[in-house]
Protein backbone atom coordinates (compact mmCIF):
# COMPACT_ATOMS: atom_id res chain seq x y z
CA UNK A 1 0.00 0.00 0.00
CA UNK A 2 2.78 1.89 0.71
CA UNK A 3 4.56 1.99 -2.45
CA UNK A 4 1.38 2.26 -4.50
CA UNK A 5 0.91 5.98 -3.01
CA UNK A 6 4.54 6.56 -3.23
CA UNK A 7 4.00 5.85 -7.06
CA UNK A 8 0.90 7.93 -7.16
CA UNK A 9 2.04 10.73 -5.57
CA UNK A 10 5.35 10.77 -7.85
CA UNK A 11 3.24 10.89 -11.04
CA UNK A 12 1.24 13.57 -9.54
CA UNK A 13 1.70 16.96 -11.47
CA UNK A 14 2.64 19.98 -8.80
CA UNK A 15 2.98 23.66 -10.04
CA UNK A 16 4.05 26.68 -7.82
CA UNK A 17 1.45 29.48 -7.03
CA UNK A 18 2.35 32.95 -5.90
CA UNK A 19 0.35 33.76 -2.86
CA UNK A 20 0.31 36.66 -0.34
CA UNK A 21 2.00 34.57 1.63
CA UNK A 22 4.43 33.69 -0.85
CA UNK A 23 5.07 30.92 -3.29
CA UNK A 24 2.98 27.04 -3.05
CA UNK A 25 3.63 24.11 -4.46
CA UNK A 26 0.44 22.71 -5.11
CA UNK A 27 -1.47 19.43 -6.96
CA UNK A 28 -2.73 20.34 -9.67
CA UNK A 29 -5.57 18.01 -9.44
CA UNK A 30 -6.60 19.86 -6.14
CA UNK A 31 -6.93 22.97 -7.91
CA UNK A 32 -10.51 24.31 -8.83
CA UNK A 33 -12.31 25.39 -12.29
CA UNK A 34 -14.82 28.09 -12.17
CA UNK A 35 -15.10 28.55 -16.30
CA UNK A 36 -17.51 31.06 -15.89
CA UNK A 37 -15.03 32.85 -13.06
CA UNK A 38 -16.28 34.87 -10.23
CA UNK A 39 -18.34 37.79 -10.34
CA UNK A 40 -15.82 40.47 -9.71
CA UNK A 41 -12.87 38.44 -11.21
CA UNK A 42 -14.40 36.89 -14.37
CA UNK A 43 -11.21 36.92 -15.85
CA UNK A 44 -9.88 34.22 -13.06
CA UNK A 45 -10.86 30.97 -14.10
CA UNK A 46 -8.58 28.88 -11.62
CA UNK A 47 -8.50 28.67 -7.85
CA UNK A 48 -6.79 26.48 -4.58
CA UNK A 49 -8.98 26.13 -1.60
CA UNK A 50 -6.68 26.74 1.61
CA UNK A 51 -7.00 26.26 5.11
CA UNK A 52 -5.00 28.63 7.94
CA UNK A 53 -3.72 26.30 10.44
CA UNK A 54 -5.38 27.40 13.74
CA UNK A 55 -8.90 28.35 12.19
CA UNK A 56 -11.45 26.01 12.28
CA UNK A 57 -13.79 27.56 10.08
CA UNK A 58 -12.64 29.71 7.37
CA UNK A 59 -11.30 28.60 4.44
CA UNK A 60 -9.80 30.89 1.27
CA UNK A 61 -10.00 30.88 -2.25
CA UNK A 62 -6.96 31.52 -3.71
CA UNK A 63 -6.45 32.54 -7.15
CA UNK A 64 -3.66 30.58 -9.12
CA UNK A 65 -3.58 33.75 -11.95
CA UNK A 66 -3.45 36.61 -9.76
CA UNK A 67 -1.57 36.40 -6.08
CA UNK A 68 -3.56 39.35 -4.90
CA UNK A 69 -7.17 37.59 -5.14
CA UNK A 70 -7.76 35.43 -2.26
CA UNK A 71 -11.58 35.29 -1.08
CA UNK A 72 -12.47 34.15 2.86
CA UNK A 73 -14.77 31.61 2.15
CA UNK A 74 -17.16 29.50 4.90
CA UNK A 75 -19.74 26.79 4.85
CA UNK A 76 -23.47 27.74 6.00
CA UNK A 77 -23.07 25.76 9.04
CA UNK A 78 -20.58 26.89 10.44
CA UNK A 79 -22.33 30.01 10.46
CA UNK A 80 -25.46 28.10 12.43
CA UNK A 81 -27.21 28.51 8.56
CA UNK A 82 -29.12 26.19 7.15
CA UNK A 83 -30.51 26.31 3.51
CA UNK A 84 -31.10 24.30 0.41
CA UNK A 85 -29.98 25.08 -3.19
CA UNK A 86 -31.96 23.97 -6.09
CA UNK A 87 -29.66 23.81 -9.24
CA UNK A 88 -31.29 23.86 -12.68
CA UNK A 89 -30.51 21.82 -15.59
CA UNK A 90 -27.89 24.47 -17.29
CA UNK A 91 -25.99 24.71 -13.69
CA UNK A 92 -26.32 21.08 -13.22
CA UNK A 93 -24.13 20.52 -16.80
CA UNK A 94 -21.79 23.66 -16.20
CA UNK A 95 -20.97 21.34 -12.74
CA UNK A 96 -20.51 18.18 -14.60
CA UNK A 97 -23.00 17.34 -11.44
CA UNK A 98 -24.08 13.15 -11.66
CA UNK A 99 -26.34 11.97 -9.24
CA UNK A 100 -23.94 10.71 -6.82
CA UNK A 101 -21.62 13.78 -6.42
CA UNK A 102 -21.21 15.90 -3.34
CA UNK A 103 -22.03 19.59 -3.53
CA UNK A 104 -19.61 21.60 -1.49
CA UNK A 105 -21.42 25.18 -0.46
CA UNK A 106 -19.58 27.59 0.68
CA UNK A 107 -20.06 31.55 1.04
CA UNK A 108 -18.06 34.09 0.93
CA UNK A 109 -17.05 36.58 3.32
CA UNK A 110 -16.57 40.48 3.54
CA UNK A 111 -16.13 43.06 6.04
CA UNK A 112 -16.78 47.00 5.28
CA UNK A 113 -13.65 48.88 5.11
CA UNK A 114 -15.77 51.95 5.59
CA UNK A 115 -18.05 51.20 8.20
CA UNK A 116 -15.44 48.42 10.63
CA UNK A 117 -17.73 48.44 13.27
CA UNK A 118 -20.57 46.50 11.11
CA UNK A 119 -18.33 43.65 11.00
CA UNK A 120 -17.54 40.81 8.59
CA UNK A 121 -20.70 39.65 6.60
CA UNK A 122 -21.80 36.34 4.45
CA UNK A 123 -23.06 36.57 1.37
CA UNK A 124 -26.58 34.35 1.67
CA UNK A 125 -27.47 35.91 -1.72
CA UNK A 126 -24.38 34.21 -3.99
CA UNK A 127 -23.57 31.38 -2.45
CA UNK A 128 -20.45 29.35 -4.07
CA UNK A 129 -20.90 25.63 -5.38
CA UNK A 130 -18.24 23.37 -6.13
CA UNK A 131 -18.32 19.67 -7.37
CA UNK A 132 -16.22 17.82 -5.07
CA UNK A 133 -15.70 15.21 -7.91
CA UNK A 134 -14.72 17.12 -10.86
CA UNK A 135 -13.63 19.87 -8.92
CA UNK A 136 -15.88 22.53 -11.15
CA UNK A 137 -17.14 25.95 -9.40
CA UNK A 138 -19.64 28.63 -10.02
CA UNK A 139 -21.00 31.03 -7.80
CA UNK A 140 -25.59 31.07 -8.19
CA UNK A 141 -27.09 34.27 -7.89
CA UNK A 142 -30.38 33.68 -5.53
CA UNK A 143 -32.28 36.46 -6.49
CA UNK A 144 -35.08 35.05 -3.70
CA UNK A 145 -34.64 32.41 -1.04
CA UNK A 146 -38.07 30.16 -0.94
CA UNK A 147 -38.84 28.98 2.51
CA UNK A 148 -36.59 31.39 4.12
CA UNK A 149 -32.53 31.17 5.76
CA UNK A 150 -32.52 28.72 9.04
CA UNK A 151 -30.07 30.76 11.38
CA UNK A 152 -29.67 28.36 14.45
CA UNK A 153 -28.85 30.53 17.72
CA UNK A 154 -26.80 29.54 19.80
Amino acid sequence: MGITNAAQWAEEEYMEINTRYGRQIVAKSSLLSFPQGLPGFDELREFKLFHEEGTSTVFYLQSTEDPDVRLPVVTPGSCNINYRIELDDSEEQLLRAGPDDDMIVVLTLSDNQDNPQSGITANLMAPIIINASSRIGMQKSLHQIQGGVVIDAR
